[in-house]
């Protein structure tokens, strides 16, 4: 998984930058699989418990909160420039039903203070670096939940029941006392400063990653999505994918012409980035024009050679160009994908 970095709730993961849990962590490295899909689900009571965050600090929506089960924790994490909060909803359920039900919206919390300080946009990390980040995340944590209503012994109530009170010297992440006076760090800040404070986000100006999020959380309105992108690209301009979203968009309004210009202009960012080739090996072939199309999936394949879903293209661009095809719709059999069975065993069988 290239690019991404992880911050969870304790434990850290080989390979994936820094990690810590309340409970147990699963295989984290899948997460869920949650970048082979742009579509996102959310249980309805952290998306209102996420609003009521956001609300406090006048933050935008700057991420995508996502469900995401069997992960046992609460996640933030950055992939390919775009922010994520992931959780598991039986874990957060669980947290609530053993301590209180404020243990949730903490630990979501948490996350976003992660986010909000930077902690997910990249670089190695020392095990001192680790621990204040997991400092920085308790207090803001603290700090919110003061805004909320919530009394310090709620606030602090997951930390003191999933804490280590172990030594720390060696570890990612700080000891529950380290951790329960962050929490009250923050919480006492919110007290005596009022509505004036370093938390707050709230500004008059939009950025580029405004424009980002609120063409990415429109769903459907892809007129709106493209001005709102290209609002962020005049901001900043190498942001590759703003470009592939955005000629998503395109593509999706049947403006093949543009969606290939835009998946071009984010390959001269990042010419290893394989959504650009696969999704304008697919604008190519909606114009006819397979051998470019074969070309790009034969590209992407090269960066990632089980791309189940590039064999399946390239089958298909082959099909229309009178090649050979059925070797591709096999391997992406093979790999999982259902069309490419479905093809194989129809067109090849």
């Amino acid at each position: 998984m290239k690019k991404l970095l992880l911050l969870l709730l304790c434990v850290p993961l080989i390979g994936l930058g820094q990690a810590c849990n309340y409970g147990s962590s699963s295989d984290a490295s899948e997460l869920c699989d949650f970048y082979q899909s742009r579509s996102f689900a959310t249980y309805e009571n952290a998306d209102i418990a996420l609003d009521k965050i956001l609300d406090v600090t006048g933050m935008s929506k700057r991420f995508v909160l996502k469900e995401c089960n069997d992960i046992s924790n609460c996640v933030a994490t950055t992939y390919k420039g775009i922010r994520y909060i992931l959780y598991d909803r039986d874990f957060m359920d669980a947290i609530a039903t053993r301590t209180n039900s404020w243990s949730s919206t903490s630990i979501l919390a948490h996350e976003i203070g992660h986010h909000v300080n930077g902690h997910t946009l990249g670089g190695e990390t020392t095990l001192s670096e680790s621990r204040q980040m997991e400092l920085e995340a308790d207090e803001y944590s603290g700090f919110i939940m003061f805004k909320l209503g919530a009394s310090l012994s709620q606030s602090q109530e997951a930390i003191r029941v999933y804490g280590s009170d172990k030594d720390d010297s060696y570890s990612t992440h700080p000891s529950k006392d380290k951790r329960l006076r962050a929490i009250e760090r923050g919480y006492n800040k919110a007290k005596g400063q009022g509505s004036n404070n370093d938390n707050s986000t709230n500004s008059s100006t939009l950025t580029a990653e405004d424009y980002f999020y609120k063409a990415y959380h429109n769903e459907s309105d892809w007129q709106y999505k493209i001005d709102n992108y290209t609002k962020c690209l005049r901001i900043d301009p190498d942001f590759a994918y703003a470009y592939i979203n955005r000629g998503d968009a395109y593509y999706r309004l049947g403006n093949y012409e543009d969606a290939i210009a835009d998946f071009t202009r984010a390959l001269r960012i990042d010419p290893d980035e394989i959504d650009a080739y696969r999704n304008r090996g697919v604008s190519y072939n909606k114009l006819g024009n397979y051998e470019d199309a074969i070309a790009d999936f034969t590209r992407a394949l090269r960066i990632d050679p089980d791309f189940a879903n590039a064999y399946k293209s390239r089958g298909i661009a082959k099909e229309n160009a009178g090649l050979p095809y059925c070797s591709d719709y096999k391997r992406a059999c093979d790999l999982g994908n259902e069309d490419g069975c479905e093809w194989y065993y129809k067109q090849c069988k």
